[in-house]
């Protein structure tokens, strides 16, 4: 299986506030990969685009897409989008 890690600090930094962001890194990944791991170690906020932008790729990708180093800031922002669209917290 061929899977590709993106630690989203050194990609983008600490702060995740561009909705436009994560749909580089999504648009500029390989398709030919099966598991895509986002690390969120070194995340200190996650605005609601950018989160809301990640969650709806996540659910729309034909390939696996795990998180690791989850920190509570980003937890919490995923499950109030989740909840706002009653997706049950996964989170």
């Amino acid at each position: 299986m061929t899977m590709i890690r993106i630690k989203l600090s050194e990609e983008i930094g600490s702060d995740l506030g561009q909705r436009y962001l994560i749909e580089e890194i999504f648009d500029d990944m390989d398709c030919n990969s099966q598991k895509v791991l986002f690390d969120f170690d070194g995340i200190e906020f996650i605005s609601r685009s950018f989160a809301q932008e990640y969650l709806n790729r996540k659910m729309m990708a034909d390939y696996e897409i795990g998180e690791v180093n989850i920190p509570c800031v980003v937890k919490k922002m995923f499950n109030v989008i989740l909840k706002n669209n009653d997706y049950d917290s996964i989170y």
